[in-house]
């Protein structure tokens, strides 16, 4: 089981993860940051199809192995870095944008980490569930059977 604290390891439908990019009108120069990220499809997908540096965080070791080999034979490897860490022990601070798909405790417990150290104009992105507290600048949800994805402005 993925992710202890924050979530079991469920991976999204590329079609997501690229609505999920757009949403967060992700530019070439900018640093994406996915907390849990699995097998690393959200770093590849913001490398390759965006231009972004990605970073990702993955304390399971099986998803954390698979994203690590996806990344090496992707020839990303300079755009995308996967860590086998902790993101609760991860500084935030260098990201623009910040993607989560996380269980609402775990989001929870992640507010206030965002709000010390996510700068000023960072985007976060929420799959499926809300940050309590937080008032999301958009909300997308095309249909009953889609999981919303939110983004929220520091």
């Amino acid at each position: 089981m993925g992710g202890v604290l924050a979530a079991p390891w469920v991976p999204l439908w590329q079609k997501d993860v690229k609505r999920m990019l757009k949403l967060a009108q992700i530019g070439p120069d900018e640093t994406v940051y996915d907390l849990g990220a699995g097998d690393g499809r959200i770093l590849l997908i913001a490398a390759k199809n965006f231009g972004a540096k990605a970073v990702g965080f993955e304390i399971a070791i099986l998803p954390y192995l698979l994203g690590w080999v996806k990344i090496l034979l992707s020839g990303q490897r300079g755009k995308a870095k996967l860590y086998c860490r902790n993101f609760f022990k991860a500084d935030l601070s260098q990201a623009d944008v910040i993607c989560a798909f996380l269980t609402p405790r775990a989001m929870l417990k992640l507010k206030p980490k965002l709000e010390k150290e996510a700068k000023p104009g960072c985007r976060v992105i929420s799959y499926a569930f809300k940050i309590p507290g937080w008032e999301p600048v958009l909300a997308d949800k095309p249909d009953q059977k889609t999981a919303a994805v939110y983004v929220y402005r520091r």
